[in-house]
C-alpha cells in the first residue's frame, strides 16, 4: 500500500472514530440533556467558568497536541457545537479535521517552557475542531482559539487556563449565543489544534481549507484574555488588513477597549498562516498575557471571569 495513501485511510478512520464517540456522549446520558438546559439558563460567567474548569481538569492531563488529553478535549468541543445544532464544518462532515503530527519533547526556553517538533516521527494525530453558523451574509469570519496547551512535563499538569482554555471558553460562549442570534456574516468558529507545537492545526486549515477559502473575509483569533484587567487594555497583531477587520477594531474602541497593536509577520499565533494567504485578521491578547504563561501556575484561580464577560459581550455586538 502507498504510504501517503495509507496514512489518508487511518485519519479518515481517526476523524470517523472521533465523531462516532461524539454521538455516543452526546446521546446516551440523559444527565448531559439535563446539564445542557442548566447551562442554557446560566448567565455566560457561568457557563464560562464552567468550560475552564472543564478544559484544566486532572482528565485532560493539559491537552497536549497528539495526547488522549487533547483529543478528549476535542470530542468535548465537538459535543458542545452539537449541543448548540452548530453545523459541522470539518471532514467526512463530521466536526473534525484531523492531521498527523510528529514526536513532540518540551524544553526550556529562557523562563519558559516550550515543545519542540520532530516532524520527521508522525505517530500521533491531532485535530481542529470546526463549525459552522449561517449568517445574512455567505462572506465568512472566522472566529478561532487554539484549545491545546503543554501536557505534563515532570510530572507537573500544565493546565493552560489562560493559555488558551480562556480563548476557547470565549468561542464556547459565542456558540451558545450565535445559535440564537443570527450574525451579520456567517460565522466559522475555528478550534486549532497543535498551536503550542507550531501552529499545527491553522497551517493545516489553510493547506485544506474545508470551506471555500473565497468566500474568507477575515479570522479574529483568540488568545489568552483570561488575565484582562480593569483598564481594558488588549495587545493585537496583525499581519494585513481589510474594511471589515478595521470595522472590527472601530467597534471594539468605541466599547473603550485600549489596543496596542503590533504590525508584524511574527509567526507565533493562529493568525498567520491566513496573513500568509492574503486573508486579513488578527490575534487580540491580554497586555499580562505573559504572566505565568507555560507554567503550572497558569490556573483558573487567576482567570478575571467578569472582564472576560465584559469582552465577549462586546464581541457578540460586533458579530450581530
Amino acid at each position: 500500500m502507498n504510504i501517503s495513501k495509507g496514512l489518508k485511510n487511518l485519519k479518515r478512520a481517526f476523524v470517523i472514530l472521533l465523531f462516532l464517540l461524539c454521538l455516543c456522549t452526546a446521546c446516551t446520558a440523559e444527565t448531559r440533556i439535563n446539564e445542557e438546559k442548566t447551562t442554557k439558563e446560566q448567565p455566560p460567567q457561568i457557563r464560562m467558568t464552567k468550560y475552564i474548569k472543564d478544559l484544566t481538569s486532572d482528565e485532560l492531563a493539559g491537552r497536549r497536541t497528539g495526547s488522549r488529553g487533547e483529543a478528549k478535549a476535542a470530542l468535548y468541543l465537538a459535543r458542545h457545537l452539537k449541543r448548540w445544532g452548530i453545523q459541522p464544518a470539518g471532514e467526512e462532515n463530521t466536526y473534525f479535521q484531523s492531521f498527523s503530527v510528529g514526536e513532540i519533547t518540551p524544553v526550556q526556553l529562557e523562563k519558559r517552557m516550550t515543545l519542540r517538533l520532530n516532524q520527521n516521527k508522525k505517530n500521533d494525530f491531532s485535530e481542529n475542531v470546526l463549525g459552522i453558523i449561517p449568517g445574512k451574509s455567505e462572506e465568512i469570519v472566522i472566529i478561532s482559539a487554539h484549545y491545546d496547551h503543554l501536557g505534563v512535563i515532570e510530572d507537573n499538569i500544565y493546565p493552560g487556563a489562560n493559555d488558551n482554555a480562556s480563548g476557547t471558553a470565549i468561542l464556547l460562549e459565542l456558540v451558545s449565543f450565535l445559535s440564537e442570534n443570527t450574525p451579520r456574516y456567517t460565522v466559522l468558529l475555528g478550534f486549532w489544534g497543535g498551536e503550542e507545537a507550531g501552529l499545527l492545526g491553522s497551517n493545516y486549515f489553510t493547506d485544506n481549507f474545508t470551506v471555500p477559502e473565497e468566500r474568507i473575509n477575515c479570522i479574529i483569533n483568540l488568545d489568552s484574555l483570561g488575565n484582562l484587567r480593569e483598564d481594558k487594555k488588549l495587545v493585537g497583531w496583525k499581519s494585513c488588513e481589510n474594511s471589515y477587520s478595521i470595522a472590527v477594531i472601530e467597534e471594539l474602541t468605541k466599547a473603550g477597549w485600549e489596543i496596542t497593536w503590533e504590525v508584524t509577520s511574527r509567526h507565533n499565533s493562529d493568525h498567520w498562516p491566513f496573513a500568509k494567504k492574503g486573508i486579513a485578521g488578527f490575534t487580540l491578547l491580554s497586555p499580562y498575557w505573559l504572566l505565568d504563561n507555560h507554567s503550572p501556575e497558569d490556573t483558573i484561580d487567576n482567570i478575571k471571569i467578569e472582564l472576560l464577560s465584559r469582552f465577549v459581550d462586546d464581541i457578540k455586538k460586533i458579530l450581530i
